[in-house]
């Protein structure tokens, strides 16, 4: 499917202050665009839709010229500063992913390469070829060694290569290399390599620095290497024989880095100009480009600092694990751009052309679902929410995960209440830190969404860009990890669930994820807890004495697409009031995964549900979680006259006023 989108872009940050400087990079077909500044209100385009508004804030920033940037996917290594060698002796492990006719490198040198095509080992020079007959196997380790006279192939657990006239062949020339980079992988290699060495010039352990872009030179020699397009790290070797499953135990077992083609973490492209942020106020804003025949967006955070009581978190971690994942139904603009252009790289849920799990996802690319005028989920779902508070006339603040990620609770400092995204499914230690400390020291969190704080996720230290996912052994997801490589590589925490990792979503809001469908929404029955008088604040009202939230713009209804649950047996406090409940569900609706244990999948099942729920904390604080990813697609129905809205409004207000609660008896 074509696309008639002729320009994309990326900024270089996501997160600023006045004053900061962005950097655009754009690559477009257009011989020019201009650009404008808006500040983004509802990103919702769809007929039924809450409504796409956007507010223009400067008009005309300038006028570019256009060019096309290309994107180069694939990682690969940098061995820098070898010397001119006349003879050699070059070894390493390799255990190569993926069979393919065109040719895979495995190393490129000035003068020589050594690839593998069509299952062979090829060495190319000044025009000659040598084939090693020999046959490379897939998901094997074998052992390389290459000198300027001759070239070996070991299959571990074959015995040597000396011992097979097919395994070792020698030149009738030799091989030399002038002075230059040595490159491993070079983009075009998919699967593992270990413990590269030059004899007598380096030896590059895989096994230090795990968290780092850079690859340790142990001879002594000086020449550490340099990792591009992040490849995975924290991954088995050939010497890995499940004694452990923590690469910190033992590193020895993990001294291998696996390389993908379709690697990619930086677009790599030149800025085409740099845009000093105004002094406005705290809220999601975007640079609009422009040219005769498309538009693209580029959002950004003015983030707070303090003026206002109320803050959004922007759920930025959530937006990069589904960043350019391609929708179901490929119809908007933006999604069909995606389909034809795959070189934009990979999301979360994606897997790589080797059948391996994506683990690093990055926002220094081009991500067309991280728009307005997208299909509403992750981010411009969120614009329910900025509409909302936009509708409200409540002056609010904007940080993102980033933020709350880098500098904790102090990126909270000042803020009465926290108003989470209506997926904040993943976060980081220091973020659910940071948000468990602002409760525990008596702040209020409004939870306006569902399947919240579910995967624990991984910062890159050198960039907080990237972010790293190892989905491990339960949960509701598109793949898992390798075993022995559930730890992740740049934090060395074990990765996985919130919930297997001892703390639940339940702890924190009340409710945790209980069940996904996409065939519809239904609506929430009022609870006996309705009647409470701790939650007649949030009655006042409220005109239906039964069923609210049957109507919304996201999924038909306010409860719907994924659900959470209160349940005291996860964590949920025993105090905790629950106002409502949803029943109903399509057939689609299923429960999660982690919690159905056997094949067979239940009917009627009474825990598919989403409950709304609030509690106090001892400290004077408070909690409202909806438990609804499609909670806040009902906010605007009937221009904001509804219940829900009314009943959030008045979570709100109530919320907003540093009243302590009163923690019950």
């Amino acid at each position: 499917m074509t696309s008639k989108k002729d320009i994309v872009a990326y900024l270089d940050k996501i997160s600023v202050s006045p004053g900061d400087s962005l950097e655009i990079m754009a690559s477009t077909t257009a011989s020019s665009y201009h650009s404008s500044l808006v500040r983004l209100v509802s990103g919702d385009s769809r007929p039924h839709g809450t409504g796409f508004r956007e507010k223009i804030i400067e008009k005309r920033i300038g006028t570019h010229i256009g060019r096309e940037q290309a994107i180069e996917p694939g990682s690969y290594a940098v061995l820098p500063d070898m010397p001119a060698l006349h003879s050699f002796s070059f070894s390493c492990w390799i255990y190569p992913t993926v069979e393919q006719k065109i040719a895979q490198t495995i190393l490129r040198a000035p003068e020589f390469s050594l690839t593998i095509e069509d299952g062979q080992l090829v060495i190319v020079s000044d025009a000659r070829r040598v084939l090693l007959e020999k046959s490379v196997r897939l998901r094997r380790w074998h052992r390389v060694v290459l000198t300027e006279r001759s070239i070996s192939l070991e299959i571990k657990g074959e015995g040597a290569a000396e011992t097979d006239h097919n395994g070792a062949k020698r030149f009738t020339q030799t091989l030399q290399s002038k002075a230059g980079n040595w490159i491993l992988a070079d983009k075009s290699y998919n699967g593992r390599i270990e413990s590269p060495c030059v004899e007598g010039i380096g030896f590059w352990d895989f096994s230090r620095e795990m968290s780092s872009s850079r690859i340790k030179d142990i001879s002594g020699n000086g020449r550490d290497g340099t990792l591009f397009q992040t490849p995975t790290r924290a991954v088995k070797g050939s010497s890995w024989d499940a004694s452990v499953q923590d690469w910190k135990q033992d590193p020895t077992q993990y001294n291998a880095i696996h390389f993908h083609d379709d690697d990619l973490t930086d677009a790599g492209w030149l800025a085409d100009f740099r845009w000093t942020v105004p002094q406005l106020p705290s809220g999601l804003y975007a640079l609009k480009l422009e040219t005769p025949e498309s538009e693209d967006y580029l959002p950004f955070v003015i983030r707070g600092n303090g003026a206002a009581n109320i803050v959004i978190l922007a759920s930025t971690a959530t937006y990069l694990a589904y960043a350019n994942q391609i929708p179901s139904r490929v119809r908007e603009e933006n999604a069909q751009y995606l389909q034809a252009h795959p070189e934009v790289g990979l999301s979360l849920y994606s897997y790589h052309r080797d059948g391996s799990g994506v683990h690093y996802s990055s926002r220094k690319r081009p991500v067309l679902n991280l728009k307005p005028k997208t299909i509403p989920w992750s981010f411009n779902a969120d614009t329910n929410l900025t509409a909302w508070l936009e509708h409200t006339g409540l002056p609010f603040d904007v940080i993102t995960d980033e933020d709350l990620h880098l500098t904790g609770t102090k990126a909270l400092d000042g803020y009465s209440v926290v108003v989470t995204g209506s997926h904040p499914e993943y976060f980081s230690t220091s973020m659910l830190n940071a948000l468990q400390t602002y409760l525990d020291e008596g702040g209020r969190l409004m939870y306006m969404g569902g399947n919240g704080f579910y995967w624990r996720v991984a910062f890159d230290p050198e960039s907080p860009s990237i972010i790293e996912v190892r989905r491990a052994e339960d949960g509701t997801r598109a793949w898992i990890a390798e075993p022995g490589e559930y730890y992740h590589s740049f934090t060395g925490e074990y990765g996985g669930m919130w919930r297997r990792l001892g703390r639940t979503p339940n702890q924190l809001v009340g409710v945790g994820f209980s069940a996904q469908g996409f065939d519809g929404g239904t609506y929430y029955r009022l609870q006996e807890g309705a009647g409470d008088p701790r939650v007649a604040f949030i009655m006042n009202g409220v005109e239906s004495p039964d069923v609210i939230g049957n109507y919304g713009t996201q999924a038909g209804g306010a409860a719907g697409e994924e659900v959470d649950r209160h349940d005291v047996t996860l964590g949920s406090p025993e105090h905790a009031v629950v106002i409502a409940s949803s029943e109903h569900h399509k057939p689609g609706m299923l429960r999660v995964i982690e919690e159905t244990h056997m094949m067979s999948v239940p009917v009627d099942d009474p825990k598919i549900r989403a409950d709304m729920v609030f509690f106090e904390t001892a400290s004077g604080g408070a909690v409202f979680s909806t438990g609804s990813i499609s909670y806040a697609g009902s906010l605007s129905i009937n221009d904001y006259q509804n219940d829900i809205e009314t009943m959030t409004r008045n979570v709100l207000d109530r919320f907003a006023d540093d009243t302590p609660f009163e923690f019950p008896d």
